[in-house]
């Protein structure tokens, strides 16, 4: 019989494409992981790992293998999903994470309704980008998050995880107060910002490949010399009149009196914020609690 830990440690080295980046991720040494490695493949009769330049890859069963944990763990979700669901007890401990826009302006007061409504649930919230919090996800350590992503950046299936619609936000382009475009009331086209330098995400990050993709489409390569992904230091660096930015309406919570915002004329930029939880476990009732209150107040901000 396969164990399913191992089955997860397989599919966590397959991930990071080595035994030592996946040890890391585990908390384990590199010999731990190896060696659960050599049970896993005498258990299932054949190699599933091999060596490819300093690493290593799957090899066609280990490939095979790996689709059926995502299955297998869909499973085990689900069961524990219904075993929680006949118990309707709304209790225990509950793992949380958003991208720190999304943290503040959705998660903190959703996380308020739940401990009003359900108190003897315990509560954990932490902030990361979504690159760092879906592997926590998939491992385990988070029970639901809160992500996003562009309209012009296509997400990658991951059968072991579901996306689930919250809100859609179109981004408006902030301008220094002095600045030209500034100087009248209505759409600004990115082409005329051409010149300017852009204040983005960090290397990596959708917002700054979104920034890079829309840029190109329209013919020019965008100045990105400043970089955070905190709007507020965004909106600090536009408002001192280091450059211009694309920022969603989550993003303004505050006034910004050296800031002017203008709609796009010629590019339509769109932000999508997705709640994601493991596939299977929407109908544990605390999981569930969680995504009505995250959904409840979506729903007020986008309404």
């Amino acid at each position: 019989m396969l164990n399913v830990t191992r089955m997860k440690m397989l599919r966590e080295v397959a991930a990071r494409g080595g035994i030592a980046a996946a040890a890391d991720a585990l908390y384990l040494s590199p010999s731990a992981v190896s060696q659960q490695m050599a049970i896993l493949e005498r258990e299932a009769g054949t190699p599933l790992l091999e060596r490819h330049g300093r690493g290593v890859r799957l090899t066609a069963a280990g490939e095979s293998l790996v689709t059926y944990t995502d299955r297998v763990l869909a499973t085990l979700e689900e069961a524990q999903a219904e075993l929680a669901d006949i118990s309707a007890s709304i209790a225990g401990t509950l793992n949380t994470c958003g991208f720190p826009t999304a943290a503040r302006a959705l998660l903190v007061p959703a996380l308020a309704l739940l401990h009003g409504r359900h108190p003897r649930l315990r509560l954990h919230m932490n902030d990361l980008e979504p690159e760092e919090s879906i592997p926590l996800l998939k491992r385990g350590e988070m029970d639901i998050i809160i992500s996003y992503g562009y309209d012009r950046l296509p997400e990658r299936e991951d059968p072991s995880i579901e996306r689930l619609a919250l809100m859609t936000e179109p981004h408006h382009i902030a301008l220094p107060i002095d600045h030209p475009e500034a100087m009248h009331g209505g759409p600004v086209n990115l082409q005329d910002l051409r010149d300017e330098q852009w204040v983005v995400g960090r290397d990596g990050s959708p917002f700054m490949d979104v920034m890079l993709r829309i840029a190109n489409e329209s013919g020019f390569t965008a100045r990105v010399d400043l970089h955070s992904n905190d709007y507020q230091v965004i909106l600090a660096a536009v408002e001192a009149g280091l450059g211009v930015a694309l920022v969603p309406p989550l993003a303004r919570f505050s006034t910004y009196p050296g800031v002017v915002f203008r709609d796009c004329a010629d590019v339509e930029i769109n932000r999508h914020v997705v709640a994601v939880i493991r596939k299977g476990s929407a109908r544990a009732p605390a999981i569930g609690a969680a995504l009505a209150a995250i959904r409840e107040v979506a729903f007020g901000k986008s309404g």
